[in-house]
């Protein structure tokens, strides 16, 4: 397969064209001509992964965050894209489009989080669209809390309690901590995001939202699988491989 089919099998899932007007997401570098016949799938990349895909003959490293976000003027052996380069590694990401198509990052979390009816969900910015749905019994906070982080295997799960059980749910992958306030004056009582901050999680609780961090990782990295189902569907043939890459947020 080549590159650029490759990436033709992508868009026709989560279309390039939908990603957000900040975003870096495509081919980051590669040949499009390039024979693909080995990608490793990883949330990021690092010079570790860069390490590990070389050693295992990687054709391309396809990740959901870009290794390449904003314009740069020059490149020297220390970044991350000239060592691709010159390992003769594509690389490609599925950012903000990948979040928000069908079956993409947000409809995976929201199946983790053992959402029903399941409804795309805009927040206060039409732009971009997340996902809302509803638990089949409501549930208190703290439970539901432990139970997300032992499926999303989360390092370090924090909540605000506003005071009322998850039943109706709002999310978004990543970092959508603001997004609480457009939960005021609905019926949805809880935002589950990856990252939220401090007063978020205090305004929040006082407006009676309960509001769940589960981490930037743990709530995207489960779309990989995604990924490789898109592409196993489109060529069994080529082999795919998980980078070592984890969640590089501890707690002690």
């Amino acid at each position: 397969m080549k590159l650029s089919e490759l990436v033709a099998v992508i868009d026709r899932h989560a279309p390039f064209s939908t990603a957000l007007s900040f975003d870096n997401a495509g081919i980051l570098c590669g040949d499009p001509e390039k024979e693909i016949r080995k990608v490793m799938l990883s949330l990021d990349i690092t010079y570790s992964v860069i390490n590990e895909a070389e050693t295992q003959g990687v054709d391309l490293i396809l990740t959901h965050h870009p290794a390449l976000f904003s314009p740069q003027k020059s490149f020297s052996p220390a970044d991350r894209v000239y060592r691709l380069i010159e390992k003769g590694i594509a690389a490609v990401a599925a950012h903000t489009n990948l979040d928000m198509a069908e079956g993409g990052v947000n409809d995976a979390l929201a199946t983790a989080a053992w959402l029903t009816d399941i409804e795309p969900w805009w927040g206060d910015d039409p732009s971009f669209i997340a996902r809302k749905g509803v638990l089949s019994a409501e549930m208190p906070l703290s439970e539901y809390a432990a139970k997300l982080k032992e499926t999303l295997h989360a390092n370090n799960l924090r909540y605000a309690d506003g005071g009322r059980p998850v039943h109706k749910v709002a999310l978004c992958s990543g970092s959508g901590g603001d997004m609480w306030e457009s939960l005021i004056g609905t019926d949805i009582d809880t935002l589950l995001t990856g990252e939220a901050k401090y007063h978020h999680f205090l305004e929040a609780a006082q407006a009676g939202i309960n509001l769940i961090e589960a981490g930037h990782f743990a709530t995207e990295v489960i779309v990989l699988p995604v990924l490789e189902q898109w592409l196993k569907d489109a060529c069994p043939d080529l082999e795919i491989v998980y980078s070592s890459f984890d969640d590089p947020v501890r707690s002690v």
